[in-house]
């Protein structure tokens, strides 16, 4: 029998194999520990005090009185209604209008240059100047409809559920059509001149020809949406002024005003499984739509 370098003792692993595995477990130590800490721990510790008794910091014993609660108060509902619609909204808005920014992309590359620096630039630009600076817009807007005679009052976006929209969409928009983009850049042109051929209209080409293929980005681009739109704090408070509630101002109140630990948790928790649920439905949807293009 020839003994090559490949031949191993009978009934053991190679030792190489050992060392390998062993190696591995210590390069994922230190991300599992990270991961242990700056996840597990805080979402452990914020459902442990959602059923808390009272609202101290340190409280014991157990209930569901806080999500009862929450459940029962018109408020703490329409919040919830509001962060959901605002959420959906933007998803359907930024949807839209991303497909549509990604196939200019795609079929006008002498352009796609400038057209990738228009898009990412706001990026650069820090959130809260962005809001001000929308805020501004809005009222010069105003301003100009109402000497064009127009309108006869301002239309009030800011401070107003509509302005909260507007300026997620502005937020989004560059993440959505990026995704979209990455979904249709290997698209072959001569599928749409071919469609084109046929007779097919620019409506009917993009509705029939490249929507399908761009549903795995615009659900990649929905679902970080609908997770950014859901969860944010600095938009509904800049852009809503205090007339439009929803759960992320609520947890901020629930603490910063009244110190209400448990009940700002409860708060969380039902945010976090509200916006899980419609993730793991998009990102089936999209690993589904993914294999069965294969």
């Amino acid at each position: 029998m020839t003994v090559t370098p490949a031949t191993r003792r009978a009934g053991g692993p190679p030792a190489s194999g050992a060392r390998d595995a062993q190696g591995g477990w210590l390069l994922a130590a230190p991300l599992l520990l990270f991961t242990a800490f700056m996840f597990l721990y805080p979402a452990i510790t914020v459902l442990r005090t959602s059923l808390a008794e009272s609202n101290d910091v340190d409280a014991g014993g157990f209930t569901f009185g806080h999500y009862i609660s929450f459940f029962s108060d018109e408020l703490y509902v329409k919040a919830l209604t509001n962060t959901m619609l605002i959420a959906v909204l933007t998803v359907v808005i930024t949807g839209a209008i991303g497909l549509v920014y990604a196939y200019q992309l795609v079929v006008r590359p002498g352009l796609r240059q400038l057209q990738l620096a228009l898009l990412l630039t706001p990026l650069l630009v820090n959130g809260v100047v962005r809001i001000f600076g929308l805020q501004l817009g809005l009222i010069s807007v105003d301003d100009l409809l109402m000497r064009a005679n127009l309108v006869d009052s301002p239309l009030g976006l800011n401070y107003s559920f509509a302005g909260i929209v507007i300026a997620l969409v502005m937020f989004q928009f560059p993440f959505m059509a990026m995704a979209v983009y990455a979904s249709l850049s290997r698209l072959d042109t001569s599928l749409l001149e071919a469609a084109r051929t046929l007779g097919a209209g620019r409506l009917s080409v993009l509705v029939r020809v490249v929507f399908p293929l761009a549903v795995p980005g615009l659900v990649a681009g929905g679902v970080l949406t609908f997770a950014a739109a859901a969860g944010t704090f600095i938009v509904p408070a800049m852009m809503g002024g205090g007339r439009v509630n929803t759960v992320p101002q609520m947890i901020y109140t629930s603490v910063s005003q009244s110190q209400l630990w448990a009940t700002a948790s409860a708060f969380a928790v039902i945010l976090v499984v509200v916006l899980v649920v419609p993730i793991m439905l998009g990102t089936r949807f999209g690993s589904r739509d993914t294999s069965g293009a294969r």
